[in-house]
């Protein structure tokens, strides 16, 4: 029994090694709060599903390097399920799964440009169930429209400023991403993982607005090209 004690503890001590290798790596050139990668990542929105279970395997990982009874034996023994739970954060943080995979594809995203009838637009979302349309010119993406916009631009405007002539870059008093009466819309650059877009969708207790859709980018900047885009909805189908 002592030696499958001994050899569990040496191959817990070999998983924790290989995970802060692994986080080691996804930290290189980033600034850290924490010295230690584990604790960083426990920080991180990323590591909510496997939290708890790593604060567990990080207390008995310093139990098993730094205490020994009297007889230089260590004071606790991991279990098999413990090493279990160990090999499974690891294949989480060694292959976590990216947001650009759960959204709509940027070749299948409905986009409007500023000189595109307003009209049509709104034919084309209600055809294809689409609540959102980002709006982008040569420079990228401008700002989006959706119901919320439109309503608000026909409070300001009026409804007789809804004719076939109007244009979707008329529209820019209620497009531009930094109006703060709008809905909120966050980017995330290629790399997001689909943990930390969640996480911006859930409430906080500032009572700040949820975003409404999340933009995956190159750099997760509006100025560069949109891989995909995230809302609310996506979120529930994959947690189905």
């Amino acid at each position: 029994m002592e030696a499958q004690g001994g050899r569990r503890s040496e191959e817990f001590l070999k998983l924790y090694r290989m995970l802060e290798g692994a986080l080691e790596k996804r930290y290189t050139g980033k600034k850290m709060s924490s010295g230690s990668v584990v604790m960083e990542y426990l920080h991180d929105a990323d590591s909510v599903p496997c939290r708890a279970d790593l604060d567990m395997c990080r207390e008995i990982r310093n139990l098993l390097s730094h205490n020994t009874d009297d007889n230089g034996e260590a004071v606790v023994e991991p279990s098999e399920g413990v090493l279990n739970t160990l090999r499974e954060i690891a294949r989480y943080v060694q292959r976590p799964r990216l947001a650009v995979d759960y959204g709509t594809p940027g070749d299948r995203i409905l986009f409007a440009h500023p000189n595109d009838p307003a009209l049509d637009v709104m034919r084309h979302m209600l055809r294809m169930g689409y609540s959102h349309v980002p709006v982008r010119d040569r420079t990228g993406l401008v700002g989006v429209f959706s119901a919320a916009s439109l309503m608000r631009y026909v409070g300001e405007t009026g409804f007789d400023s809804l004719d076939n002539a109007l244009r979707i870059g008329q529209l820019k008093i209620v497009l531009d991403f930094e109006d703060e009466r709008r809905e909120k819309y966050i980017f995330f650059d290629k790399n997001a993982t689909l943990t930390s877009v969640r996480v911006a969708f859930e409430p906080h207790r500032e009572h700040k607005s949820r975003p409404a859709v999340a933009f995956i980018t190159e750099d997760g900047t509006p100025d560069t090209r949109v891989l995909a885009i995230l809302t609310p909805s996506d979120l529930l189908k994959d947690a189905e």
